[in-house]
């Protein structure tokens, strides 16, 4: 029975060993579930990641919106969207959002991340923390000051309490492994020293970390060129005109500076304020002729050798139409055309006229249009045109006109339309003779400026005004007699009386109704003489010299109710008035008006005559003739 009997159980032993086992699998079940890797870091690290990501594509979108309304908005301009409304657009479409500054850099937040903005597009740049948690950044690094051996930067951060900076350098072109100078310190500007430039150039490139709490938090990179570009790194190409424009393309292989240019004018030099940044390629386009444009490599301090392209004009101008305007027995009148749509015409001697074989031009203008003078009737002239460029291209053009026959120098010459233009007998009244064979009135001289003021037809009195619209045609020849001469017809007359007998008189006027029988036989009957004279002034457009005139003609009208005695006139504006002096109506009442107006002379010359001026010269050697 004892054989049989035996009483189980664990050794202490095993007890500590099971208990080891039981606690190292709590360790790593609990670091598979709390741990850096573990579930609930890995699912909060994913939960924020989905945040970020959400709040980076919503902020996004709502950017690419404000952009579109800044540029399609016609209620303000970009400058003032982007300054004074780009942060009530953003909040309107994502109210939880915030766009703020801090240490000099635009951000934007949703739900707690925070982003680089730049506002100038506007639109989303990197991720850069948690708000309220966010960590020092380089906002940028320039050079300060240079020399052949060294080169000092200085470095701009945000948020930047409690941070050092580790600096290094070493060449562009050499590995990671070969920065040197490592120096750790809490100031925000270095002078690296030990320098060298190989031949022309060498190109630094310096390292800067930011550390917070012995940690590396942001690094960016500036290269320094120790030594001067020379200009062939930047070129131009293809420059051309177009409508009046020139273009060029500017161009460089070098990757890491700027690109900039800018344009001048004249002898005007670079200034440093207006380099333009541009892109290896772009067309730099409005150029015109005299202006320099210059380009340049910049790093913010080190600058190349500026190259330069100046807008130049070697074609010459084009000239459309070299015309004769008018050609009289003594005169031509020509006119150009031209154009260039390089440097466009000259400002000042823009045409140069010449005739035959002068070398000198008869005149220097910036007139389109010449009249050669002093010319001999039936002659074959040779006319030549120079026009310039502002940049001194010339293009010339001729043209062979022969003068017509010389007109009228004796009123037996005239022909059929022919007028001369002289001084009248009154001094240097300006006259003209017309010549109208359809007309009785065959040759006249009709004045353009002998208008006086002192003949009056019409009063207020009835019987006075009857009597001066009778004896309208003989008033006014009196008064025109005072200009004959001795060396026109004996007979000076009014415009619109009859030229042979310019006193003519014509019936009297009556009509059947009883009430006018009383004045039946007073007024004198109408006459039509003034329409002649009238046609023929307005068809050499002297008919209009803005004053009231008188014509020496007569004018009824009547109808039923009445009828009324005119004078007729002339208003400024060169068209015809009637003037009423006298009316009586079916009632047998009367009225009468006063008139004041000038006087319009008009002479009949006599045949066989020589025209002469007032100077006793003829009008072959001292007036201008034309037909």
């Amino acid at each position: 029975m004892k054989m049989l009997y035996k009483e189980k159980g664990i050794t202490l032993v095993a007890l500590v060993i099971t208990i080891v086992i039981l606690i190292i699998l709590a360790v790593i079940s609990i670091n598979a579930i709390f741990g850096d890797n573990g579930l609930i870091t890995s699912a909060q690290k994913a939960r924020k990641e989905q945040e970020k990501a959400e709040a980076r594509e919503r902020l996004t979108l709502v950017l690419a919106d404000a952009y579109t309304e800044k540029i399609t908005t016609k209620e303000m301009t970009e400058e003032e969207f982007l300054e004074k409304h780009l942060e009530e657009f953003v909040y309107e479409r994502e109210p939880d959002s915030e766009i703020f500054n801090e240490d000099g850099q635009d951000l934007i937040s949703l739900n707690g991340h925070v982003f680089e903005l730049d506002r100038s597009v506007p639109q989303l740049g990197e991720w850069v923390g948690e708000k309220g948690n966010l960590l020092p950044a380089i906002r940028s690094i320039k050079v300060t000051s240079k020399t052949d051996t060294s080169a000092t930067i200085e470095v701009t951060i945000a948020r930047g309490e409690g941070t050092k900076f580790r600096y290094a350098i070493k060449k562009a072109d050499e590995g990671d492994e070969s920065y040197t100078q490592v120096t750790e310190k809490s100031e925000n500007t270095n002078e690296f020293t030990g320098l060298e430039k190989t031949e022309t150039y060498t190109i630094y490139k310096a390292k800067v970390e930011l550390l917070k709490d012995g940690k590396v938090v942001d690094t960016d990179y500036k290269e320094i060129l120790i030594g001067n570009l020379d200009q062939g790194v930047v070129r131009f190409k293809d420059g051309k005109w177009e409508n009046g424009k020139a273009s060029v393309k500017i161009l460089t292989d070098e990757t890491d500076y700027t690109l900039q240019y800018q344009i001048t004018t004249g002898n005007e030099e670079p200034n440093d304020s207006n380099w333009k940044d541009i892109s290896s390629g772009s067309t730099i386009e409005g150029l015109v002729y005299g202006q320099t444009v210059y380009g340049r490599l910049w790093d913010g301090v080190n600058e190349s050798d500026p190259a330069s392209f100046t807008v130049d004009d070697d074609i010459k101008p084009t000239i459309t139409k070299f015309e004769v305007t008018e050609t009289k027995w003594n005169s031509i009148t020509v006119m150009v055309t031209a154009l260039d749509e390089q440097s466009g015409l000259a400002t000042s001697k823009t045409y140069e006229y010449y005739i035959n074989s002068e070398s000198t031009p008869r005149e220097i203008s910036t007139n389109n249009s010449y009249k050669f003078t002093a010319l001999t009737a039936l002659t074959s002239y040779t006319l030549k045109v120079v026009v310039t460029d502002n940049a001194g291209n010339e293009e010339t053009q001729t043209i062979t006109v022969s003068t017509p026959k010389k007109i009228a120098t004796n009123v037996n010459e005239l022909e059929e339309g022919d007028y001369i233009i002289y001084p009248s007998s009154q001094g240097n009244l300006e006259c003209r003779v017309l010549y109208d064979s359809t007309s009785d009135y065959g040759v006249q001289l009709i004045t353009s400026a002998c208008v006086g003021s002192d003949i009056t037809l019409g009063n207020s009195t009835f019987s006075t005004s009857m009597t001066l619209y009778n004896n309208a045609i003989t008033t006014l020849n009196n008064a025109a007699s005072a200009y004959n001469n001795t060396t026109y017809s004996s007979g000076a007359r009014c415009v619109g009386s009859n030229p042979t007998s310019p006193s003519l008189e014509v019936g009297m006027y009556t009509r059947s109704d009883s009430w006018f029988s009383s004045y039946n036989g007073i007024f004198r009957d109408g006459d039509n003489n003034y329409q002649t004279d009238y046609n023929q002034m307005k068809a050499l457009n002297i008919h209009n010299i803005s004053k009231d005139y008188w014509l020496a003609s007569r004018r009824v009208i009547s109808n039923a109710n009445g009828s009324d005695f005119i004078v007729r006139g002339v208003y400024p504006s060169g068209g015809l008035s009637d003037g009423t002096f006298c009316y009586v109506n079916y009632i047998g009442s009367t009225y009468a008006n006063s008139h004041s107006y000038g006087l319009r002379p008009c002479f009949t010359l006599k045949s066989g005559i020589k025209i002469t001026g007032g100077d006793g010269k003829t009008a072959e050697t001292a007036y201008t003739l034309g037909a």
